[in-house]
């Protein structure tokens, strides 16, 4: 399949969702409450954390297994993968543990969540820590799926998991009124059901070469994903972890006035995460010249394209609040949309070089980038969200993104000359 062919496909499963959400949740919002609602973006922000908690195998199968292809070593697919989907069955395992741990202190102490709601909210992070084991799986499976450039059957995945996201939320809401629970059980047996989906689309090669493991894909798939794992924990943390800080900061009833435009800008970087992602597999079979024309390219493409999108968004952005929601809302969340937006293209910009330096299989820089960035970014967080509220944490997240794109773009200039 070719390039631009898989790039729409990521697009596609980027840009179906998002109208789902923008369809839906103004309806889940008005009969959820604001602190209810604010608490459902905390179940999202749990689950969306560790679709990327996956000891980094997602990642590292799609680079092995597009190699595979690339040197005719099809026979080996099989163990490979099964060795990947035990690792992300352990990761889930141990995402799952995490959070039913730490369940009963977020709901009941650190969130500011009220007393009437505590109960309703601790049940559903237990649920949703169950929602871990799936969750992490499918990240395996589509990293798979797209290593065999199936990249179809990946987005068509990612746009039935997408639109359930908004979708089961609402159907909850409408047949078994404003629980949290049950909208998290919803949630949950979706994804379970998307898992089933994907093995399926996937049942030639998971038994292909019998039924065994070999240790040397262990090892492989561990070296390459071990620092990818420390990108896949902290890079969600800076992602999501926000709106934790400001729910400490400001609590959980203003929470939605910045989780409602950080959901909706941050699904504009799935339009470069289209592009590079269907370019990862490429660049990691490419040689030098090939490596330097597709990078420049990509670099070019991705920033007029979301520099495009992200000042249409800042303009529109209040007409389309008002509209969407109300306009005490409008007036109250533009500030912070307005500055995502400048951090949404810092980020757009960032995802070229990461995904270059992963192709390359450099995944220890980035690593070790973002270990160092969420040492500052807490401690911009802590202090701009505390001083300045909701505006505070978006300058925090603006300035994280954009000491992420200096850091990336500076590595490639050194180790590859571009």
């Amino acid at each position: 399949m070719s390039l631009k062919r898989n790039a729409l496909w990521n697009l596609a499963g980027t840009a179906i969702p998002m109208v789902a959400g923008l369809a839906l949740i103004p309806f889940t919002l008005h009969r959820l409450g604001s602190e209810a609602f604010g608490a459902l973006t905390l179940v999202w922000g749990l689950i969306g954390y560790f679709s990327v908690f996956d000891l980094g195998v997602g990642r590292a199968l799609t680079v092995q297994l597009s190699q595979m292809g690339a040197n005719r070593r099809v026979a080996d697919a099989g163990p490979l993968l099964r060795s990947g989907m035990l690792l992300t069955l352990g990761a889930g395992v141990l995402g799952m543990v995490l959070i039913w741990l730490l369940a009963p202190g977020l709901a009941n102490q650190w969130l500011k969540i009220s007393p009437a709601l505590q109960d309703d909210a601790r049940l559903a992070f237990l649920i949703a820590a169950v929602g871990v084991l799936p969750t992490t799986l499918a990240s395996g499976l589509r990293g798979a799926l797209e290593g065999l450039d199936r990249f179809a059957a990946s987005n068509l995945s990612r746009i039935v998991l997408g639109v359930w996201m908004f979708a089961l939320p609402a159907w909850s809401v409408s047949f078994h009124g404003p629980s949290l629970e049950t909208i998290a059980l919803y949630l949950v047996l979706g994804r379970c059901l998307v898992v089933l989906g994907m093995a399926l689309q996937l049942r030639g090669h998971l038994f292909a070469g019998g039924a065994g493991f070999a240790k040397r894909h262990f090892q492989a798939l561990w070296n390459y994903g071990l620092w990818v794992t420390v990108t896949g924990i902290v890079g969600p943390l800076m992602v999501y972890g926000d709106r934790f800080f400001v729910s400490a900061a400001v609590g959980a009833n203003q929470l939605p006035l910045y989780a409602i435009p950080q959901d909706m800008l941050l699904r504009l970087l799935l339009i470069p995460m289209a592009l590079t992602g269907a370019l990862l597999p490429r660049l990691a079979g490419m040689g030098v010249a090939d490596t330097a024309q597709a990078y420049r390219q990509t670099y070019r493409r991705v920033g007029l394209a979301m520099l495009v999108i992200c000042v249409l968004s800042a303009a529109l952005a209040y007409p389309a609040l008002l509209l969407w929601i109300s306009q005490d809302f409008a007036r109250s969340a533009l500030p912070v949309v307005l500055v995502l937006c400048v951090g949404v293209w810092v980020n757009a910009m960032a995802s070229v070089p990461y995904t270059l330096l992963h192709a390359k299989g450099n995944p220890r820089l980035t690593a070790l980038f973002h270990l160092a960035e969420l040492v500052l970014y807490v401690l911009a967080l802590w202090l701009l969200s505390a001083r300045f509220g909701l505006v505070g944490a978006a300058l925090a997240w603006l300035a994280r993104v954009l000491l992420d794109w200096v850091l990336l773009h500076l590595a490639v200039r050194r180790l590859y000359g571009i």
